[in-house]
């Protein structure tokens, strides 16, 4: 998953924040668990971000990546015990699950290279401001990828049995 999702980063890297690497971090911790999920994410963002084409990034921003990426894989773990089955419903929670990590990175990657360059609330709300296309084409673009992709994937690596043993559920 690590390879996976580091992969993917790169492939998507000249489309401006469209990207798969939070889905599958999260994806490796819905059928793997938590544990498995916080490393995967930790793991996957720091080489992402640490090989960068575009360069590495500075220290605080580097954190927060990698903690933002770290929580996503946790958060995969944590639904993974609590959301099963198919339909509207899966969809839909997934599809939350998309916002409030995508959100949580972009407020948490921002406020962190903000604080630590000491700005003003002026200066941190102005930026936030600026950003606004950025985050919403991020926040967008991984409902959608939540709301589809997600599910069949993990529909597809539960049926092929891979992952059964892990979960102890077959997906139906």
């Amino acid at each position: 998953f690590t390879a996976l999702g580091t992969t993917l980063g790169y492939a998507l890297t000249s489309i401006p924040n469209v990207e798969l690497v939070t889905a599958t971090i999260f994806v490796a911790g819905y059928l793997m668990g938590i544990r498995a999920g916080l490393l995967v994410g930790l793991l996957t963002e720091s080489i992402y971000s640490l090989l960068n084409p575009y360069g590495v990034a500075a220290p605080p921003l580097f954190i927060a990546q990698v903690v933002a990426m770290g929580l996503a894989g946790c958060v995969g773990g944590w639904l993974g015990k609590r959301l099963r089955g198919s339909g509207w419903r899966l969809h839909l929670n997934l599809g939350l699950a998309g916002l409030g990590l995508t959100l949580f990175f972009a407020v948490f990657t921002t406020l962190s290279f903000l604080i630590f360059i000491d700005l003003s609330s002026e200066s941190i709300l102005s930026s936030f401001i600026v950003g606004m296309g950025f985050y919403l084409l991020h926040i967008i673009s991984n409902i959608l990828i939540f709301i589809t992709a997600v599910p069949l994937i993990i529909r597809i690596a539960l049926r092929s049995h891979l992952f059964s043993d892990i979960t102890g559920t077959e997906y139906v």
